[in-house]
């Protein structure tokens, strides 16, 4: 909120970014790239959907959440990095001791022929998940136990390093008058993605596995911008002028990925796997241009068509921590029985996310009933949410005359 006022078009966006990662691993199964489970028949439209989202959807969450980081700090200030040790590393160690074994349980039958029961597992598990050799990196260790979980220390890391930047911003001490100068120019906006393709050209190459170094300075721009955006409102304004020309290089930049990426088996490999050379260089400005271009895109639509309250939106924006922690566990578990269906991939997707996601939702009201429970999942206590929820609902020029009709 700028002063007093809520952005609900944040909320919006939050909600459609962890929607999407939802839908995102319930058709992985049925694309041709590496997952937990698979279906014996992969769908060439799967992958297209995996390469146009991926190059996007988690700078996403990262923006939104580097805007969120600029909200918590206004509000819980002394309390700020207690808030995000709740918030953030408590359930992701309560995910890695209980929401994630069930999904390394079936990914061991399924590409281990493994045979014992999940007691059998759960008593092999530990031993052979800290026997494995992630070398010295402590980021690769976060997706090796939580796998999608890895998100939530990758946050806590990025706020912990972001910090002293993060105060000078609030208290004003940082000149943005020359930046917003430059991206006010007709490309110039696009100057915001310099700093994000030399951290990949000169990282990747050295720390090529998803989730290490490469992509953890990778990701900290957009949430140092969803910060930036939040603390000074002319940006916005200047993105969401540029929302037709994020859109139409957007497109561009992600169709040409695309069609690399589906005829060129050497394009492919220097994406994931890249060594220092000039395709190297190319595939990283495209993948850089294409991150930056639909984030902005969809900051800008956001903040122009979506800047509303609506009955669904606080129940869902703060169901959204406990969900993520539990979706795919549930994707994977009922995927496993699922892909064994004598049914089309696309039915078997359907099934599988409409499945999850009721069942998530479900899961979630049990979550919410007690305080151990909302602790575990990063929620907070059932007053507090129950404050924010009316404050939420009170617009501002009404508040006073709530206080008036209470007394």
């Amino acid at each position: 909120m700028h002063g007093n006022k809520r952005l609900y078009y944040l909320d919006w966006l939050r909600v459609f970014a962890f929607g999407l990662l939802f839908l995102f691993h319930s058709w992985r199964p049925f694309d041709h790239f590496p997952w937990h489970i698979k279906n014996e028949e992969q769908i060439a439209f799967f992958d297209t959907l995996t390469m146009f989202t991926h190059g996007w959807r988690m700078f996403l969450i990262f923006l939104v959440s580097g805007a969120g980081t600029w909200l918590a700090m206004r509000s819980r200030k002394g309390e700020f990095i207690a808030d995000r040790l709740k918030r953030l590393i408590v359930p992701f160690i309560f995910g890695i001791l209980i929401i994630i074994p069930p999904q390394r349980f079936y990914e061991w039958i399924m590409f281990r022929d493994f045979q014992g029961a999940y007691f059998d597992f759960l008593l092999l598990y530990p031993a052979q998940q800290l026997g494995d050799n992630m070398g010295a990196s402590v980021l690769l260790w976060f997706g090796h136990l939580g796998t999608h979980l890895w998100y939530l220390p990758f946050l806590f890391v990025m706020t912990l390093i972001s910090l002293p930047i993060f105060k000078k911003i609030q208290k004003g001490q940082v000149n943005f008058t020359p930046l917003k100068k430059i991206m006010s120019t007709n490309f110039g906006v696009f100057v915001l993605v310099l700093p994000m393709i030399i951290c990949r050209l000169i990282l990747k190459p050295v720390f090529q596995e998803y989730t290490d170094w490469a992509d953890f300075f990778v990701y900290i721009w957009p949430f140092i911008y969803g910060f930036i955006f939040m603390a000074d409102k002319e940006f916005l304004d200047i993105i969401k002028g540029k929302m037709v020309l994020f859109l139409n290089v957007g497109i561009l930049s992600s169709a040409l990925f695309i069609y690399l990426g589906s005829s060129d088996d050497q394009f492919v490999q220097s994406y994931l796997h890249p060594e220092y050379s000039w395709l190297h260089v190319t595939t990283s400005l495209n993948a850089m241009i294409i991150a930056i271009s639909w984030i902005l895109f969809f900051l800008a639509l956001f903040a122009r068509k979506m800047n509303f309250n609506h009955s669904v939106l606080i129940p869902a924006n703060i169901s959204i921590l406990p969900i993520y922690i539990l979706h795919q566990t549930l994707i994977i578990v009922f995927g496993y029985y699922i892909v064994g269906l004598d049914l089309s991939p696309y039915s078997k997707f359907l099934i599988i996310a409409f499945t999850a996601i009721p069942v998530s939702i479900i899961l979630y009201k049990l979550i919410q009933t007690n305080n151990l429970t909302r602790f575990l999942f990063g929620l907070k206590p059932k007053a507090k949410e129950k404050k924010q929820r009316v404050s939420v609902l009170l617009e501002p020029a009404m508040v006073q005359n709530h206080k008036k009709r209470i007394k």
